[in-house]
């Protein structure tokens, strides 16, 4: 390697981040069996894959198992009856758990009655929750941790019926959802909060930008990855390195070679040359969509959260 292009290389090594997030929820540990409820936006969605892509790049000694138990149209009084029979059977060590959309309800948003009609919604999800909260407190051995779903989009100018207040309703849901994690001493995390203001913020230069898909409810790639940023800083992985080297050059030594091996260092005039074995990779960001009806990809996830400075930490 040229001289001058040691000194870049380890300008680039030597990037700081300049402030770690704080930890909200537990990361998970060597051999966790993670299932992530929800109902089709985990489904059919890829937040938990790209979770698990950082935790097997950058920890790749740390197996987990991660367990999609998203399904299509399913509420809390849904995800009740399977916790057994679905998700327990599988015989986690970690859960995630997240519902709202569908429970709040649909058209109901058009009726003249549409706030009473809501609060009854709200309260039959709250009523079939304390069931599925009974059950959670029964399996003291699982991590618990309580998701607020992602938005319903009532402000993009897409083509496509809005059903006013019902993104209301859903905070409405994530308001007993965080009291019980609260309550409990369970995780908790705000997808809807940070999304919604996200899409606010775009949607100012263009009013046909939405994390929440053509149809305002399911995110396209770039709302999942959003996502997984959320939950990864909320775990408190910010800042993690991927490697960190330093080599002086002048004594031709390794001054330090964190989470990596460098051997055969040979100084040859102006050229300095060793052999380089990674413990962990940088993060892959996708550039092509993926997923029926998605037209974008992490890399437009990317440029909305500081996703590749704060997780791509070289040095």
């Amino acid at each position: 390697m040229n001289f001058k292009k040691l000194i870049l290389f380890a300008l680039l090594l030597g990037v700081l981040i300049p402030a770690r997030a704080q930890s909200r929820i537990p990361r998970f540990k060597k051999g966790d069996r993670v299932a992530f409820i929800g109902n089709s936006i985990t489904h059919g969605g890829h937040y938990h894959s790209f979770i698990w892509l950082y935790y097997m790049t950058r920890f790749p000694s740390e197996r987990i198992t991660i367990f999609n138990e998203g399904i299509g149209g399913d509420s809390s009084w849904d995800i009740k009856k399977r916790l057994d029979e679905d998700v327990f059977i599988k015989d986690p060590t970690y859960l995630t758990l997240t519902f709202g959309m569908n429970d709040v309800g649909y058209y109901d948003f058009y009726k003249d009655n549409a706030a009473e009609l809501a609060q009854r919604q709200i309260k039959k999800s709250y009523e079939n929750y304390l069931e599925i909260e009974k059950r959670l407190q029964a399996a003291p051995h699982v991590t618990k941790v309580l998701i607020g779903g992602s938005p319903y989009d009532e402000t993009s100018k897409i083509e496509k019926e809005i059903f006013p207040a019902k993104n209301k309703a859903i905070v409405e849901v994530i308001k007993f959802q965080k009291s019980s994690s609260e309550k409990n001493g369970w995780g908790f995390l705000d997808f809807n909060r940070p999304m919604l203001d996200i899409n606010l913020r775009e949607q100012e230069r263009d009013s046909l930008f939405t994390l929440c898909g053509t149809d305002r409810i399911h995110p396209d790639n770039d709302g999942h990855m959003v996502m997984a940023y959320l939950f990864l800083k909320a775990q408190g992985l910010v800042g993690k390195k991927v490697a960190n080297v330093i080599i002086n050059a002048n004594n031709k030594e390794v001054e330090t070679s964190e989470n990596c091996n460098i051997s055969k260092l040979k100084l040859i005039d102006d050229d300095l040359e060793f052999n380089y074995l990674a413990k962990a990779l940088p993060y892959p960001v996708d550039t092509v969509s993926r997923g029926w009806g998605n037209t974008k990809s992490q890399n437009d996830g990317c440029k909305l959260v500081p996703f590749i400075k704060e997780f791509n930490l070289l040095g």
